[in-house]
């Protein structure tokens, strides 16, 4: 049999460790946990990061000049990624002369419709733990809010057996502010 696993408090000075014993020699695998205490209620081990420097995000950046934004995604901090998108904008170079590809969708619509994008309001609308998670985030902010400035052409393609879940992925964004000023 493959046993039962059990999760016991430990209490130093206690007996959970002859509890654990005997309970092991009956095929229950014990662990121990040190149970919710006053100090880890009151501390916070890891920092947060600044929004603009969060990696692994999915970001929506609008257009100041009509109802269009943009979704994208990022392995690396935001405001790099926004940082190039920009610098394409400014330099007119959306579009990479050898192959015709358009390098920023985001300057593409601003340099073709006149428009002025809104990059101070950029916001993360979630962040993945890992960058393999992206392609499918993107998909589903790109197939369930249908932003009108992407490239349909160049946004990640994902099997439609996910389809089902989409709504479920995009429901769980919570945009917050990217804090970026350019």
């Amino acid at each position: 049999s493959s046993g039962i696993n059990a999760e016991w408090p430990l209490r130093p000075g206690t007996v959970s460790k002859p509890i654990k014993r005997i309970l092991q020699q009956h095929d229950v695998k014990v662990t121990h946990s040190t149970g919710i205490t006053l100090q880890n209620l009151l501390t916070k081990t890891k920092t947060t990061p600044p929004p603009h420097l969060t990696p692994n995000a999915i970001y929506e950046t609008p257009c100041k000049d009509c109802n269009g934004f943009y979704d994208g995604q990022t392995y690396r901090p935001v405001t790099k990624r926004m940082e190039e998108h920009e610098r394409c904008y400014r330099l007119n170079n959306a579009t990479d002369e050898d192959t015709g590809n358009i390098k920023s969708a985001l300057a593409h619509h601003g340099r073709t419709s006149g428009h002025n994008i809104d990059w101070n309001e950029t916001s993360i609308l979630t962040s993945t733990r890992t960058r393999a998670h992206l392609d499918l985030t993107e998909h589903a902010a790109i197939q369930v809010r249908k932003p009108t400035i992407n490239r349909v052409d160049r946004a990640p393609k994902c099997s439609q057996l996910w389809d089902p879940i989409l709504p479920k992925i995009a429901a769980s964004f919570k945009p917050r502010p990217a804090g970026m000023t350019f």
